[in-house]
């Protein structure tokens, strides 16, 4: 059985999840649970653990802090987070966590619990037998020197590591002589890293197959090289008897890519450091090239690159963010794929160009995955559990081209959600109404117009919808222009009386009733305090 912690307070949440949810039919049980988060903090410190479920909306420590001080004392475990709609906000900040899934409890029902719970435990058998396995690879390898040589390496590269006798004793103990020899430091990243571990069932075993092939391969090209191993990727230094150029360096590492992609099935992106160097500047060139090992995003896979460290634009990623986003909503509701792939591939080319940092663009992209969830969810019937967190991936993307195909891959299932709304929808015209209100949000929207372009009586077309959806359609619309006026206050400089304008509003005034009404505070007020948190 695996252990879950429920912490929730809520009373009613807690008392749910413990009686209606068939824990240990499907292989967990409920150990502890608590209503204050202090209490389930100290208790999870001393007790072992498999999933904690915790509520985000929490007195003195949320459901946020309360994982990120769990992850800063290495307790492992999957995290589950449980939300009301308006807590959405803290989506970004859960997948950064790596939070295993995010539940909004408007639409918690036993069901879905119960399709988590086999996803996780599914999950959790083959960490099991991950760990099985690494343990017997590890006897299996107990003789090879591959993890001191990685543990070496790790604390070579701490900036303020100077030469002692520790450093003599290890590169005597592992054969190298940084003093003496000249080298050329490559660094070397795995491609697709995580799709590569699962093929070779874990890190340990894809690090000796590789160490293998190219301790084969530069053997029989009577070459010298020392590997050493980092997570997803590995430094591999080229003994120099005599002061090689750039292009027979290159010619080398051609071929290990071509053994590698022949013998292992997987590929790898180089970059070449300085050139005959050994002692101090040897180390120094490596920690140039670990330090900006991010540049890998801005390199295609497979390539062969020569170090030039890349100048960051600090120029704000957001200028045109409000209207991507929308653009792109719009699409999934017209059911433009192409143009869907059109618009991501053209926005990410503008990204490119300007030379935006790595994690600037991936905290874009996950905004953009969650801004247009989010706004999709207005959508009668629009669940998306079956592609719950699948932007999780996002912040394990290692390049442009990788990003490109994940974020297509990611508004193609939005576009299927949709589409198969249209066919299980027991009711097309409060599809049809919810489209128009998204297409037409920046104009003035009455009731009595949507009813006209559906051909029905406003009467009837406003108690159907009522019934249907269980709100009025009037409050639908309020709802989805308020969430784009607070997109727009988040992401752009315009006015709030352009705001309003733009909104369809009449006047400056009504948006501002309106506003306070829906956020509880006017929108100057809301920037303030959007800024104040950051």
């Amino acid at each position: 059985m695996y252990h879950v912690v429920l912490v929730d307070d809520d009373v009613l949440v807690i008392e749910f999840l413990k009686r209606f949810i068939p824990w240990q039919e499907h292989g967990f049980q409920v150990v502890a649970h608590f209503q204050e988060s202090i209490a389930a903090y100290d208790y999870l410190q001393k007790n072992a653990y498999d999933v904690l479920i915790t509520d985000i909306g929490m007195p003195k420590l949320n459901g946020i802090e309360l994982i990120e001080q769990l992850k800063k004392s290495k307790r492992h475990s999957y995290n589950v987070i449980l939300s009301c709609h308006g807590e959405f906000r803290y989506a970004q900040q859960a997948l950064k966590l790596e939070v295993y899934d995010y539940i909004l409890k408007e639409t918690m029902e036993e069901t879905n619990i119960i399709t988590l719970l086999d996803r996780l435990k599914k999950k959790l058998d083959q960490d099991r037998y991950t760990r099985n396995q690494h343990l017997k690879v590890t006897k299996f390898l107990g003789k090879n020197n591959l993890a001191l040589k990685s543990k070496f390496i790790e604390k070579l590269m701490e900036q303020n590591m100077e030469k002692t006798d520790w450093w003599k004793e290890q590169e005597e103990l592992l054969g190298i002589n940084f003093s003496h020899e000249h080298y050329t430091p490559v660094l070397c990243f795995i491609d697709h890293f995580q799709e590569a571990i699962t093929y070779y069932e874990n890190e340990t075993l894809l690090q000796f197959s590789v160490n293998n092939v190219i301790e084969e391969v530069l053997t029989k090209f009577k070459q010298e090289v020392q590997i050493f191993f980092l997570q997803g990727k590995f430094f591999m230094l080229k003994s120099n008897k005599t002061m090689e150029t750039q292009q027979i360096i290159e010619l080398i590492v051609k071929e290990l890519h071509n053994k590698i992609r022949t013998f292992l099935k997987i590929s790898i992106t180089s970059v070449i450091g300085e050139q005959n160097v050994k002692d101090q500047q040897l180390i120094d060139s490596m920690r140039l090239l670990l330090k900006n090992n991010e540049q890998r995003f801005y390199y295609p896979y497979e390539s062969i690159q020569s170090f030039s460290q890349i100048s960051y634009t600090s120029d704000s990623i957001f200028q045109d963010y409000v209207e991507i986003s929308h653009k792109l909503k719009e699409l999934i509701i017209k059911g433009k794929k192409d143009q869907i792939i059109e618009c991501i591939s053209q926005q990410l080319d503008k990204i490119r160009e300007k030379k935006y940092s790595p994690q600037v663009i991936k905290d874009w992209a996950i905004k953009l995955i969650y801004d247009v969830k989010l706004s999709l969810h207005a959508f009668k019937h629009f669940e998306t559990q079956s592609i719950a967190m699948t932007d999780h991936i996002i912040q394990y993307v290692e390049t442009f081209e990788h990003l490109e195909c994940v974020l297509v891959e990611i508004f193609d299932k939005f576009l299927e959600h949709m589409q198969s709304i249209d066919l299980t929808t027991r009711n097309e015209d409060v599809l049809k109404a919810q489209k128009y209100v998204q297409i037409h949000i920046c104009e003035k929207i009455s009731l009595t117009d949507v009813a006209d372009h559906l051909h029905l009586n406003p009467s009837y077309f406003s108690r159907m919808y009522k019934k249907e959806t269980g709100e009025g359609f009037v409050e639908y619309v309020t709802k989805v222009k308020m969430a784009k006026a607070v997109d727009l206050l988040d992401h752009s400089t315009k006015s709030v009386e352009q705001i309003a304008f733009e909104l369809g509003f009449e006047s400056k005034s009504y948006f501002l009733k309106i506003f306070k009404r829906y956020c509880g505070v006017s929108p100057k007020s809301y920037k303030y305090k959007d800024k104040e948190s950051v």
